[in-house]
C-alpha cells in the first residue's frame, strides 16, 4: 500500500525540456531566487547538484543547478524554481550521498558539514524546516530507521500540518500495514487539507489530495467505518432495520423500479445470493421508489427472493440519500459480520470477485 500512497512524489515538480545551462525552468512570472550554501569539510573540488526528479518510465532525473566546492570548502548554488516541491541535493554524483529537500520560492538554505557526514549531520539552516530534515537525516542513518522514521513522521506531521517538510515525512507515515489505521490516515488527510490551503495551486497540494481519494477508498474497503443505520418500511408496511443483519455479510442495494442500470444488474445480484445464501450472506434492498406498487411489482418481476426490501417511498427525497451521499444508482455498500464497510459501489464482475474472496474457503 505505500507505493499507492506515495508515488506521487517523483512527480511535485513542474519542468520544462532539459538543457545545459544551470537553470531549466521556463516561468512567465518573476519569482525570487533559491540560494542553497554553506561550507562542506573536506569537498574542496567535488561537485554539488540540485536535482528534481521527474515523473518518467526511465526514472531519470532533471538538473536544476550543479556548482564545484570551493578550495575553502564553500560552495552557493543559486536558482529558481516553480513553487513548493521536492528536490535532492547530491554530493559528486553519488546516490548515497544525497539529501531530499522540499525548497519553495525564496528559500535560503544553509548547511554546514563534511564529506564524511553530508547524510548523517547536515546541518541545516535558514528555512523553517531546517530542524525537521537534520532530525530527519539522523533518524535515517540510525539502528531502527524504518520505525523510528514512521513515529517521527506521525508526531511532526500532526504537531505542524503545513510544514513543507511533510511532503518527505509523508513518504513514511505508513511504512506498512500495521501503520495503515484511522489515526494516520487522519493526519494526512488533515495536511492535505492544510497545504491545499496554504499551497494552493501547487503540485503537492494537487497530490495530497488526489491521495485522499486513495485513502477514503481504501477505508471504505478495509472495515475502517460502521456502516449506518437504516431503519425503513418493507412491503408489508414493517420496520426492518440493517443493524437487525448484524451477524451476516451484507449487501446494501439501493435501487428502484424506474432504474433501468439497476433492473439490469439484478440478475447478476440474484444469482450471487442464491450462490452464497447459506454462507452467511444476504442483501438488503434499499428502493428510491415513490409508487408503491410498482415498487412491488418489480420485486415480484426480477424474483428478488430475499426477504430484506425496504422504502419510505421518497425518490430522491429518501433519507438514505445524503446519508450515504448517494449520486446515483444502482450503488451497493458490502457490510461485513461486525457491520463495517468492507466495499463501496461494487456491482458485476467487480461484485463477484470480492464474495468470492470473501466465501473462497
Amino acid at each position: 500500500m505505500k507505493y499507492l500512497i506515495f508515488t506521487f512524489l517523483i512527480g511535485l515538480v513542474s519542468c520544462g525540456e532539459s538543457i545545459d545551462t544551470d537553470v531549466f525552468i521556463e516561468r512567465e512570472t518573476i519569482i525570487n531566487d533559491v540560494v542553497i550554501s554553506g561550507k562542506i569539510k573536506n569537498g574542496a573540488g567535488l561537485e554539488i547538484s540540485l536535482e528534481a526528479p521527474l515523473l518518467q518510465s526511465r526514472g531519470t532525473k532533471v538538473q536544476v543547478v550543479k556548482g564545484i566546492i570551493d578550495k575553502d570548502d564553500s560552495f552557493k548554488l543559486n536558482t529558481q524554481v516553480p513553487g513548493l516541491g521536492y528536490y535532492l541535493l547530491k554530493l559528486n554524483s553519488k546516490e548515497s550521498d544525497t539529501l531530499e529537500l522540499t525548497l519553495n520560492n525564496g528559500d535560503q538554505l544553509s548547511l554546514n558539514t563534511s564529506v564524511a557526514e553530508f547524510t548523517s549531520k547536515p546541518n541545516f539552516s535558514g528555512v523553517s524546516w531546517a530542524e525537521d530534515a537534520n532530525n530527519y537525516q539522523e533518524i535515517l542513518n540510525a539502528p531502527l530507521s524504518k520505525e523510528n522514521l514512521s513515529s517521527y513522521a506521525s508526531k511532526r506531521m500532526k504537531e505542524n500540518a503545513i510544514n513543507p517538510f511533510n511532503i518527505i515525512h509523508s513518504m513514511h507515515l505508513m511504512n506498512d500495514k500495521d501503520d495503515y489505521n484511522e489515526a494516520r490516515i487522519q493526519i494526512f488527510f488533515e495536511v492535505a487539507n492544510a497545504f491545499y490551503s496554504n499551497y494552493p495551486g501547487s503540485e503537492p497540494a494537487n497530490n495530497f489530495q488526489k491521495q485522499t481519494v486513495f485513502l477514503r477508498k481504501y477505508m471504505e474497503n478495509n472495515a475502517f467505518y460502521d456502516v449506518p443505520e437504516i431503519s425503513l418500511n418493507t412491503p408489508n408496511n414493517q420496520i426492518l432495520n440493517l443493524s437487525d443483519l448484524k451477524g451476516k455479510y451484507v449487501l446494501v442495494d439501493f435501487w428502484a423500479s424506474w432504474c433501468g442500470p439497476c433492473r439490469k444488474e439484478n440478475p447478476n445480484v440474484v444469482k450471487l445470493y442464491k450462490k452464497y445464501r447459506k454462507k452467511n450472506f444476504t442483501v438488503y434492498s434499499v428502493s428510491l421508489d415513490e409508487d408503491g406498487t410498482k415498487w412491488k411489482q418489480a420485486i415480484k418481476k426480477d424474483n428478488l427472493i430475499w426477504p430484506n426490501h425496504v422504502s419510505d417511498l421518497k425518490g430522491w427525497n429518501s433519507s438514505v440519500v445524503p446519508t450515504f451521499n448517494i449520486q446515483g444508482i444502482p450503488y451497493t455498500i458490502l457490510v461485513n459480520p461486525d457491520g463495517k464497510i468492507i466495499g463501496v459501489n461494487l456491482r458485476g464482475q467487480e461484485l463477484e470477485n470480492k464474495l468470492e474472496e470473501i466465501f473462497k474457503s
